[in-house]
């Protein structure tokens, strides 16, 4: 089967454009958006701006952006039968999304979210689920080995499939979030990846950001780091570097899942064969779409407006 990640360690790979067959494996939520001027800065009685309560996690994010953009998603998660499972579930089949989940013994993940005037976050895991349920990973083999490319994101039921994703390393990308360069957590999944997507939230240095990538590198073909307002670049094994700014002609109102959502845009220039200067164009463009919606993704968004959209920022 071809693979739409990268074939070898110099450059990426041309792929039919027809294969568009994604597995996304990760976490949803249920979450509760606090909007507020500012965060606390002591103990006392606050008042918020607004509250929300909306399907979260970043398999969700990546699964309903890229939908939306054409391609043929499957998510696989881990949820219980509560009520913040029910909902979810009710969001995906409205959305259109095809599911599997493992049944989580105790709960269904949930997420409090408090967000400023600036976009920042604080993020507090209410529920959690838990941790070291075995499940057949065997179920899920079949849906591993026909997808195009698949899509990781760093949660723990993951790990149970590591001896069967293991064996199809040239199709995966994993989304490490803020890795610091040191957290075990987080690399207990590089082994399993040929691209890597991450934020530099942790990275208090541009040589850290370096040093980190510079790394990664070392065994990866591929690294896509995002700096927040400050843009996003792709490093190749290659020696390539694509530094990409942000589009300010999206109005702000909510970051959660931007970087979910620049990932899906990335793989769409990919699926189109698409330089990689013009892929990163794209990404900025879905996460623009995304943080001007306060759900993980916009309801306008779809290939015709994207289409329109880059010929306005871009051509």
């Amino acid at each position: 089967m071809q693979s739409i990640a990268l074939k070898s360690k110099k450059t990426l790979s041309k792929k039919d454009a027809n294969m568009k067959k994604v597995l996304v494996i990760g976490t949803t939520s249920w979450d509760t958006i606090i909007n507020m001027n500012d965060f606390p800065q002591a103990s006392g009685t606050y008042f918020a701006d607004g509250r929300r309560d909306v399907l979260g996690g970043t398999a969700s994010g990546k699964s309903l952006n890229l939908h939306r953009l054409g391609f043929e998603v499957t998510l696989v998660t881990k949820m219980a039968n509560d009520e913040a499972g029910r909902k979810i579930q009710s969001t995906l089949r409205d959305e259109g999304i095809t599911y599997h989940y493992i049944e989580d013994e105790t709960s269904t993940e949930r997420h409090t979210n408090l967000m400023n005037q600036w976009g920042e976050r604080i993020s507090i895991y209410t529920d959690y689920g838990t941790f070291g349920q075995g499940f057949n990973i065997f179920g899920y083999e079949k849906l591993i080995e026909e997808a195009d490319i698949i899509l990781l994101d760093i949660c723990e039921f993951i790990k149970h499939l590591f001896p069967i994703l293991k064996k199809y390393k040239d199709k995966i990308w994993v989304d490490i979030h803020d890795f610091d360069g040191e957290n075990p957590w987080h690399k207990e999944f590089l082994p399993l990846a040929t691209g890597i997507f991450m934020s530099s939230d942790s990275l208090k240095t541009v040589e850290k950001v370096a040093e980190v990538v510079d790394t990664l590198l070392q065994e990866k073909q591929f690294v896509v780091c995002t700096h927040g307002k400050q843009g996003a670049e792709y490093l190749g094994a290659d020696g390539k570097r694509v530094f990409q700014g942000i589009v300010d002609s999206f109005t702000p109102v909510d970051s959660n899942g931007a970087g979910d959502a620049f990932v899906s845009g990335f793989l769409y220039g990919i699926s189109k064969d698409l330089p990689v200067a013009k892929c990163m164009k794209y990404a900025t463009l879905v996460s623009g779409y995304t943080i001007s919606s306060p759900l993980l993704y916009n309801s306008e968004l779809s290939v015709e407006n994207l289409e329109k959209m880059y010929q306005k920022s871009f051509d």
